[in-house]
């Protein structure tokens, strides 16, 4: 019931735990989507602690974000074992996820009396995902390894970007040391480290890198150049 997109964190923490959970959810009627909806007030439970601020709440906060990360991997178990995937319930776990995003961020810098870095962030958060949604080129990763690895929204920018001038490892692992389930363990770490405002200012350089490069991207595509060529995979 695991994805060829998850990372790290997904394959070797969340997945075990949730695949856990979804064979006990599956005793039951539950649709995806009610969960998916279900599960989106523990991000709202997470920001009241994280506006508090203080070490003990931000920890609080930050875990209930992991839970929350663990959490959402069930209702695309529950529609793959029950065979209710649909656009409908991918579009709103993706709204719910970057909903989630913008609460975290918002919410903690509050918290830490950073706030203008906040919305900042939250600002680079929503430009890039608008410029991903409204890309329309899906087109094919050097090879299928590579291809399997992103989201479709994400096939686009990287073949525009550039990215794949620095070969197809580098830009795996790019991704997948900052993928969202990997950014939202290593928040954890650092909350425990007392590093919290070091969350916005990660968050948000990040942010600003994908958006610059989210954009050279799309230039390149309206202007017509990309870096992709299409290879079978050797067998």
């Amino acid at each position: 019931m695991s994805k060829p997109q998850d990372g790290f964190v997904s394959r070797f923490l969340n997945r075990p735990i949730s695949r856990r959970i979804t064979s006990f959810l599956l005793k039951f009627p539950l649709h995806p989507n009610a969960w998916t909806i279900s599960i989106f007030v523990l991000p709202v439970i997470a920001s009241v602690f994280l506006a508090r601020g203080d070490y003990v709440s931000v920890i609080i906060g930050a875990a209930v974000f992991q839970a929350f990360s663990i959490l959402d991997g069930c209702d695309g178990e529950i529609a793959r074992a029950k065979n209710l995937e649909s656009k409908f319930g991918e579009r709103l776990d993706y709204f719910c996820d970057f909903l989630a995003s913008l609460i975290y961020v918002l919410a903690l810098s509050l918290g830490l009396h950073h706030l203008a870095e906040g919305i900042v962030c939250a600002g680079l958060i929503t430009a890039n995902e608008w410029l991903l949604r409204g890309g329309k080129d899906e087109m094919q990763m050097v090879s299928a390894k590579l291809h399997e690895s992103f989201y479709a929204r994400h096939h686009g920018m990287i073949g525009h970007s550039g990215l794949l001038n620095f070969g197809e490892r580098f830009v795996w692992w790019i991704f997948q040391l900052t993928k969202r389930d990997m950014a939202i363990l290593v928040f954890l770490v650092l909350a425990l480290l007392g590093l919290a405002v070091w969350i916005l200012h990660l968050w948000t350089v990040v942010a600003a890198a994908s958006l610059i490069v989210t954009v050279i991207a799309t230039i390149r595509s309206g202007m017509g150049h990309g870096d992709v060529v299409t290879r079978e995979p050797r067998s």
